[in-house]
């Protein structure tokens, strides 16, 4: 499929762009305090996707009609979280009021008061988990994740374009929102983008990581970067565009 061939919904995206390339990188990680560079190809994310669908879907019996409270930071490890709870038919938001499972980090596991199920992130130590260190309150993303199953092939998104994304958004409009948002910043079919920008909201989740895949392109996230000069020079190895 065309990056740009009409989509309905940020999860078909997904789907679309793993049929279409595989193997290419989709997120790569820089934090710049630590020096790890992580990299996650689209068929080694779309295994975290399908874990993270199985454990809301199938152990949690969540769907369409709830909603995840996201409280991440852009990491790859985060992006699974996002593109699970899509994938799976949830609706995304940043408050937990009326919430029905939370992704944290351990800085924002007390924004997630009061909602059933809280799944904890450990961006230091993203593919190993929290181990002896996960909050009073929460669980262990990558503990509760790993035993699920990982075949893409198995996964039935059930949200359709109508469906509610976020924001009072349907899944429609967002994939809309995101095609005039790649136009808006002059971006073109395939883009590596970077971004020093976290996780706060809608409107970082749009620019950040569905615009990425309306293009049918990747992004790089940078976390820490001391300088102007840093961002130019990891731009220019990864040859990606500088997201504003």
């Amino acid at each position: 499929m065309h990056p740009l061939t009409p989509v309905s919904t940020p999860e078909a995206l997904f789907g679309a762009l793993l049929a279409d390339a595989p193997s290419r990188p989709f997120v790569t990680f820089y934090d710049e305090a630590t020096g790890e560079r992580s990299e996650l190809s689209t068929k080694s994310l779309a295994n975290w996707v399908a874990k993270t669908h199985f454990l809301l879907t199938d152990e949690l019996g969540l769907g369409l009609g709830d909603l995840a409270q996201v409280a991440l930071p852009a990491h790859w490890i985060s992006v699974p979280a996002l593109l699970g709870a899509l994938t799976a038919g949830l609706e995304l938001g940043t408050s937990p009021l009326g919430a029905a499972v939370a992704f944290v980090e351990p800085a924002t596991v007390a924004a997630a008061d009061g909602v059933p199920d809280v799944y904890c992130i450990a961006p230091a130590s993203a593919a190993f988990g929290l181990r002896d260190a996960v909050p009073d309150g929460a669980q262990d993303f990558v503990l509760a994740v790993r035993p699920q199953g990982d075949s893409w092939a198995a996964v039935r998104p059930p949200a359709t374009a109508a469906d509610r994304c976020w924001s009072a958004a349907s899944r429609g409009e967002v994939v809309a929102a995101a095609r005039d948002r790649a136009a808006e910043l002059g971006l073109v079919a395939g883009a590596r983008m970077l971004t020093d920008r976290t996780w706060t909201g809608p409107s970082d989740w749009l620019d950040t990581l569905i615009v990425p895949l309306v293009l049918g392109g990747s992004v790089v996230y940078v976390a820490n970067a001391p300088s102007e000069s840093v961002l130019e020079r990891r731009a220019d190895q990864e040859r990606a565009v500088r997201l504003p």
